[in-house]
């Protein structure tokens, strides 16, 4: 059996970086970030990555060049690229694992003997309401739907909290409850009415060559944006409709319910994955963080705050 782990590194020009989103708790861009950190930790990010290929009996694949752009956004564009180089690796081998390239391995324990082959893989969120809401938003809207808007903002402006203003506040296109609406939506167009709001983080995909052959994300992109095209227009979910953009994990979410596909929701162990959060910051954060990292095996590192790992 022939197996391969891949990832994907490669500069984002500077007219892509976005400055307006950050992470929690940082006074610069996420892009920013991002690219800063990738480059501070590049080699122990490879490395990690390159030991891990060993104890999996799997070769070991950088890309750093993307000679394909799906969309005009260079970050989108990456996330679906690694899909179309999965396309191209299961011709050449049995078993592929993707991790994206802020993915520390952290096991001895090898991908391909644990998990079945024969399933794709891939942990996916249940982005309900109340999984993915922060707290105020739920409390906000709950006291919106008795009737009990609040006031918010200053009294110099004062500001009614609406349905529309809780929107604005607390969503952006990222968001995992925005992405499972969007993934409803276009199966509705597809007169399939679901109510189930997983959405999978493809940070980490694995799978056989003939599982993961049943994907096909580059064959229907085409097929998928006019779905997309005609949710966006029927506005399903009007408050979080301008929040929807084409994101690959939409796309591949799409596909797993659209083609009714045989996967497995890897365990959170398996898709540790760390958000940028209050408690990052505070002084116990890396005892805190040494004990769940004894129970991770690939760690997800959203927040790209790798000196969390390695100098802990």
């Amino acid at each position: 059996m022939k197996n391969v782990i891949y990832s994907v590194y490669t500069n984002i020009s500077d007219n892509q970086l976005r400055q307006s989103d950050t992470f929690y708790g940082d006074n610069i861009s996420k892009s920013e970030k991002t690219r800063i950190q990738f480059e501070k930790y590049k080699n122990r990010l490879i490395h990690s990555k390159t030991e891990y290929a060993k104890i999996c009996n799997a070769d070991f694949i950088l890309f750093d060049e993307v000679d394909r752009k799906f969309v005009n956004d260079d970050f989108d564009s990456i996330n679906f690229y690694k899909h179309h180089l999965m396309e191209k690796l299961i011709k050449e081998y049995d078993n592929v694992l993707y991790l994206d390239f802020d993915v520390i391995p952290n096991t001895t324990e090898s991908f391909f003997e644990v998990h079945d082959m024969n399933k794709i893989n891939v942990h996916a969120v249940d982005a309900t309401k109340n999984n993915t809401w922060c707290e105020s938003a739920l409390i906000e809207w709950k006291k919106y739907e008795k009737g009990k808007p609040r006031n918010i903002g200053t009294e110099e402006k004062p500001d009614l909290m609406t349905p529309e203003r809780i929107s604005e506040l607390h969503f952006d296109k990222y968001h995992m409850y925005c992405k499972s609406l969007c993934k409803l939506s276009m199966l509705a167009i597809e007169m399939i009415l679901s109510k189930d709001h997983h959405v999978a983080n493809t940070g980490i995909i694995g799978g056989s060559s003939e599982s993961l052959s049943q994907i096909k994300m580059t064959e229907r992109m085409d097929e998928m944006i006019s779905i997309f095209n005609e949710a966006v227009e029927e506005e399903l979910f009007d408050l979080f409709t301008k929040h929807y953009f084409i994101n690959n994990e939409i796309f591949f979410s799409f596909i797993l319910d659209r083609y009714k596909l045989n996967w497995n929701n890897l365990p959170f162990d398996w898709h540790y994955y760390i958000y940028p959060e209050e408690d990052n910051h505070t002084e116990n954060w890396k005892n805190i963080l040494k004990t769940k990292l004894k129970s991770a095996k690939l760690i997800h590192m959203i927040s790209k705050d790798f000196d969390l790992i390695y100098d802990v």
